[in-house]
């Protein structure tokens, strides 16, 4: 069983046949540190006060990785905002997603193959329990085109998948993108979503649009 959004995150935008994932690099490092610290902000670990974010409570049994990242915003000299603490946290996104993926593995819901390539070492990821990925992507349809019941949990892939306009990955054809993305923006705004939790998915959004931008500027800037 997944029991925080990260894991969730990472198996939707997991292809389900094959050895990858099916967003861009920017978005999955900054959804992966956004949902963490959904997570956080859930469980009343942070809260946000002027577009930053501080410690409410010290105290954590989600993950390692989430105590990780609690344990740097706590030591931090300075108070950031949300966005530049996902621009931080990003650049060590491999390390943390390893860490998620190995507790999925153990979980038997994906695979991690070990690869080398001119004595260059990396993995890739399989999905091997589908069921999971499909009742979750299920779920979340029936609360968009359906108007099941919102649950707490749900309430904060759903702001993610907005963050992240991962739309495409729910929604079967044209129409349907169109009635997520409304119905999303509808949920968001509404009482489903507590204080403070939409605060870090409006930051979210922005701290990818930035990513996106940056690496757009690089790749350019590059081939010049």
């Amino acid at each position: 069983m997944t029991n925080n959004t990260v894991e969730k995150f990472l198996i939707l935008i997991q292809h389900p046949d094959r050895y990858r994932f099916i967003v861009s690099d920017q978005i999955k490092n900054a959804g992966l540190i956004g949902s963490i610290l959904l997570d956080l902000a859930n469980s009343d670990n942070l809260e946000i006060e002027n577009g930053k974010l501080l410690i409410k409570s010290k105290n954590t049994d989600l993950s390692q990785s989430h105590s990780m990242i609690l344990e740097q915003i706590e030591k931090s000299s300075r108070i950031r905002k949300i966005k530049t603490w996902i621009a931080k946290f990003s650049r060590k996104s491999r390390k943390i997603q390893k860490e998620i993926l190995i507790e999925l593995e153990s979980k038997g819901i994906i695979k991690i193959h070990q690869r080398s390539f001119l004595g260059i070492k990396y993995y890739k990821t399989q999905l091997i329990d589908s069921s999971i990925r499909n009742s979750l992507i299920n779920e979340i349809r029936d609360i968009i085109f359906k108007d099941s019941t919102i649950s707490k949990e749900n309430a904060l892939i759903l702001g993610l998948i907005e963050a992240c306009k991962m739309h495409k990955i729910i929604a079967k054809d044209k129409s349907e993108i169109k009635i997520c993305k409304r119905k999303l923006a509808e949920i968001i705004k509404s009482d489903s979503i507590s204080q403070g939790v939409d605060k870090v998915i409006k930051e979210m959004q922005a701290a990818i649009i930035g990513a996106v931008v940056a690496s757009t500027v690089a790749v350019t800037a590059g081939s010049n």
